[in-house]
């Protein structure tokens, strides 16, 4: 897919904010706002739910065979406290270079998860550790559990990738035609300061009107206009302007009344710590700022609107792409449905967390090749690829010794005592 054949102008593209086969929307970063202006993250929220009904489902399987479902519930909150630290893990060396080696506050920008950027395959091994080494500690049937969780850790996944595609990240690469339309009837395209725009703007693959392009003369880098800036309301990005002057009129007031009176003195604490809460305000409107002062397409007399700018944004979707993030909802989904049948009809303790390594690695593989988001920096294999390989071997290893020299049962497998 060559990047030329793929430069089209923006004013050419049809109109939309990520479509799906051209008509429906495909990214809302966003669930809905709660009163206070906090809103709820679509990629959090397809978390929860994964995870909330992956552990339900495994305590259901742990009751079935007579298990105990406790023991599944302190393994799953194991999971997803050293699982969520291996996946940030795993992402932050991955991408140190191009998203953190230069951030001013490396700590916080580490450990800011907000907008995503967990690796599952790294929260997959953060999370078998820990459950090791929990098993060996307690005395538990390592294998036992690990069985009866296998299917909801594919299950929780699915779900996670959900909210990939709402998010925004994880996309795959261009699959149009040579006059940019979609080559499938499934792909998609993502709205503009999408993941995907950002990467295939870079990669010289679409162009952008300089309206939308922030440049900074001091780091000499240009990127896209933020789409925050583009979607805050008109409430967020005027009033604190407004708070600022209404203190300041009300602190000319208390000095003309009363100088120094304690209430003047209280005005002008709370006027210094709202001047320095303005000017970051100000700061992060520098750029849309910096947008409204070309001429307007519209009236070239005048300068233009923000309505002007995000009319023109919204105009600038991505080239098509492959829905790699639903790709790997569905082989997560399907695969999670599989283990669960082995788990009922296995012979074996192990065999269905062995099964995992074995039949999770090569469609993963597979979508990585399709996958734009990650670099090919290990031998000429993406982080996860090569990491699958490691997982394929491990996975075939683990079955020749569970069949050669492993019993059938472990012997801590033991059933729950039946309640009195």
């Amino acid at each position: 897919m060559p990047g030329g054949s793929h430069r089209i102008d923006p004013f050419d593209r049809q109109r939309g904010r990520g479509r799906l086969d051209g008509n429906q929307e495909t990214m809302h970063p966003e669930l809905f706002t709660l009163p206070g202006g906090f809103g709820i993250k679509t990629y959090g929220f397809c978390m929860m739910v994964g995870f909330l009904s992956a552990v339900w489902l495994a305590m259901r399987r742990a009751s079935r065979v007579k298990a105990d479902p406790d023991i599944v519930l302190d393994l799953s909150f194991l999971s997803l406290v050293f699982g969520v630290g291996g996946a940030r893990v795993f992402y932050v060396v991955h991408y140190w270079q191009s998203q953190f080696a230069d951030a001013p506050n490396k700590l916080l920008a580490v450990i800011n998860i907000t907008q995503g950027g967990l690796e599952f395959l790294g929260g997959f091994l953060g999370a078998f550790g820990a459950i090791v080494i929990y098993s060996l500690a307690k005395r538990i049937s390592l294998r036992m559990y690990m069985d009866i969780m296998a299917p909801s850790a594919l299950w929780g996944l699915a779900f996670g990738r959900l909210g990939c595609f709402f998010n925004g990240c994880c996309f795959g690469g261009v699959c149009a035609t040579a006059a940019s339309a979609p080559a499938y009837p499934w792909a998609v395209r993502f709205p503009f300061a999408s993941p995907a725009e950002w990467r295939q703007w870079e990669d010289r693959e679409v162009t952008l009107p300089a309206e939308l392009i922030t440049v900074s003369h001091e780091a000499m880098q240009a990127w896209p206009l933020s789409d925050e800036l583009l979607r805050m309301s008109v409430a967020r990005r005027e009033g604190p302007r407004r708070e600022m002057e209404e203190m300041r009129r009300a602190l000319q007031e208390a000095k003309a009344a009363a100088p120094d009176a304690e209430e003047t003195e209280r005005l002008e604490a709370e006027a210094k710590e709202l001047s320095a809460s303005y000017a970051e305000h100000r700061a992060k409107l520098r750029a849309l700022e910096l947008a409204q002062a070309y001429p307007s397409r519209v009236q070239p007399h005048r300068q233009s609107s923000v309505t002007e700018i995000a009319d023109l944004a919204v105009a600038c979707s991505s080239l098509p792409v492959h829905p790699t993030q639903l790709y790997s909802a569905i082989h997560a989904m399907i695969l999670s449905g599989l283990l669960s049948a082995l788990f009922y009809v296995r012979k074996r303790h192990g065999v269905v967390i062995a099964a995992i390594f074995v039949l999770y690695p090569v469609p993963r593989m597979l979508l990585e090749s399709i996958r734009a988001d990650n670099p090919t920096d290990v031998a000429g294999l993406t982080v996860s690829q090569s990491v699958g390989v490691g997982m394929l071997i491990a996975g075939v290893a683990a079955l020749v010794v569970l069949y050669k020299w492993m019993p059938e049962r472990s012997a801590y497998a033991v059933a729950k005592p039946a309640e009195e």
